[in-house]
């Protein structure tokens, strides 16, 4: 399988589990068992009465980071903020919490510098009562990786910073790079449960993260920590594309979150060609996201 395949299916997987998971979002499991018996079909409607296909702010931020990157690979972070705010500006269906406080007091306060943005990232801490670890800016990380992956250093370094923009917990930060690493080790052809364990114990003084929790374990709130868990048990315990995001959606909670990080995992393992047409074609920003990825892998390849 070629680099570009698994970058491919990494950038749309993202999507694919964000628009599945958009239907089920704030269901319990228990209610997706009562309606649906199990969810396996992008339909739309849900809470946010989606057309089929249709993806959420998991999406649209994962775009506006690799709109950030493409527009100076050297130093995108600024522009990556300024692709936040414009995105905010359009009033989205779907917005977090924290990433609302921070791009409403960004915009109002006219932010432009990296430092000036730390600064209402904090804001937005404090505001929320410091509740900032949330898992926004974990699913929005992996055009990072797309990016940088054969610079470690530089890629967790762009992580950890695209984080920072919104979310000052550092338990967000340090997700974010858990996460970018196992990607990129996905992407440079590591098996997908080895680079888990391995990812998770590099990791093991920050999280103490298991991969074989019974679905009725596994925390699906919006808690950055949760969700990474919850990404890591899907991929860790299926064996396709399609069985990871089914079984990530199928939890309830924060579903389309769960779904989207557990896609970008497992579509960095499987590649773009497993994920199911059936998903794919009624992706609607399918296109969009294939030249992104054209763009992102020449970074790596030029």
């Amino acid at each position: 399988m070629t680099k570009w395949q698994k970058i491919a299916g990494s950038l749309c997987g993202v999507a694919v589990g964000d628009a599945l998971g958009a239907t089920l979002e704030f269901m319990t499991k228990k209610e997706i068992t009562e309606k649906f018996g199990l969810h396996t079909e992008m339909i739309g409607e849900g809470y946010w009465k989606l057309f089929p296909g249709e993806v959420t702010d998991d999406t649209d931020m994962t775009i506006a980071v690799a709109k950030g990157i493409l527009t100076d690979p050297e130093d995108p972070v600024v522009h990556i903020a300024r692709f936040f705010a414009d995105w905010a500006r359009s009033d989205p269906k779907d917005i977090g919490n924290i990433c609302r406080l921070a791009l409403a007091e960004g915009i109002r306060r006219g932010t432009v510098s990296e430092a000036e943005w730390l600064e209402v990232s904090e804001f937005a801490h404090l505001q929320s009562g410091g509740r900032s670890g949330g898992n926004g800016s974990l699913m929005r990380t992996i055009p990072v990786v797309l990016a940088y992956y054969t610079d470690r250093d530089r890629m967790l370094q762009m992580a950890y910073r695209q984080s920072a923009l919104t979310h000052y917990d550092p338990a967000a930060g340090k997700c974010v790079m858990l996460y970018c690493d196992l990607v990129r080790r996905l992407i440079e052809g590591e098996d997908l449960r080895t680079g888990i364990r391995e990812t998770a114990e590099e990791y093991r003084d920050g999280f103490k993260f298991r991969v074989d929790l019974p679905p009725e374990e596994i925390k699906t709130t919006g808690y950055v920590v949760h969700t990474l868990e919850a990404a890591l048990n899907c991929a860790f315990q299926t064996q396709s594309f399609e069985e990871a995001v089914i079984m990530a959606v199928n939890l309830g909670g924060d579903t389309d979150t769960i779904g989207a990080v557990t896609g970008g995992i497992a579509g960095a393992c499987y590649g773009l060609d497993q994920i199911p047409p059936r998903w794919l074609g009624k992706l609607a920003v399918r296109d969009e996201l294939l030249d992104l990825a054209d763009s992102l892998y020449r970074i790596n390849n030029t």
